[in-house]
Parts: structure tokens; C-alpha cells; sequence
């Protein structure tokens, strides 16, 4: 009896975090074609530099987090250190925006994108995985 119970919950659990997955892989496909429209359109605008790391050199693996003004908005962006080092102690930084002015994005920041290649990745695991427990 609690085998089947195991095997319920388990097959369960394959099927219902292959589609998390799935989800997750929706949404990092759907920022790198987001990505990829604001620089296709090319609108390059000039944002206020409120906030940067404090060092370029010690950002980590993962990089730091840029506070940007435009619009009268607050971004807050990602970076590495190429980016750090490219507006580090600058007040105004050029940017890409889309048409509504709502997003913004570093002048290279889609070239450097592996959104595409992630979210494939991620997209195939999540597949096996709901298989997986489908036909279990």
C-alpha cells in the first residue's frame, strides 16, 4: 500500500515539475524576445545613473545591480563586470529602450543573452522529466 502511495506521489511530482519547467521555460524565452525587439528597434536613450556597484572587480559570479532613471522611472538592471566598467562612476548612461518607454536594456546586453539557449535546455529537461512520470 504505501508503495502505491510513493509511486503516486512521485509520478506526480515528475509530471508537476516538468511543467514548473515548462513555465519557467516560457517565461526566459519570452525576455530573450523581448530583448531581441528593443534592440531591433534601436531606440537608444540617455538614463541617469543613480546607483552601481561600489568595486568592478569584486562582483562574483553573478555580477551586480545597477539603478537606472529614465522616464521618470527607477530600473533596477543586472550586469557583469564589462557593463560595471563601462558606467562605473558615469552619471548618464546610453540604453535601449522599447517603444513604450517601459523596458530598458544594455546597448549589448541581447548579444550576450543565452536566454535562448537556456530556456531551450531548460524546455528539453522539463519535457523528459513530465515523460518521465507520465508513463510511470
Amino acid at each position: 500500500m504505501k508503495s502505491k502511495i510513493l509511486t503516486f506521489i512521485l509520478t506526480k511530482g515528475l509530471i508537476i515539475g516538468g511543467l514548473f519547467m515548462l513555465i519557467i521555460t516560457v517565461i526566459i524565452l519570452n525576455n530573450g524576445i523581448v530583448k531581441k525587439r528593443i534592440t531591433e528597434e534601436n531606440n537608444v536613450v540617455s538614463a541617469k545613473v543613480l546607483e552601481t556597484p561600489m568595486d568592478c572587480d569584486n562582483l562574483g559570479r553573478r555580477g551586480g545591480f545597477y539603478k537606472l532613471q529614465y522616464n521618470g522611472q527607477v530600473f533596477i538592471k543586472k550586469g557583469n563586470r564589462l557593463i560595471c566598467e563601462t558606467i562605473y562612476g558615469k552619471k548618464e548612461v546610453n540604453v535601449l529602450t522599447n517603444a513604450q518607454m517601459d523596458k530598458l536594456i544594455f546597448l549589448n546586453e541581447y548579444e550576450e543573452s543565452n536566454d535562448f539557449l537556456y530556456g531551450i535546455l531548460l524546455g528539453l529537461f522539463g519535457l523528459v522529466i513530465t515523460y518521465k512520470g507520465w508513463i510511470k
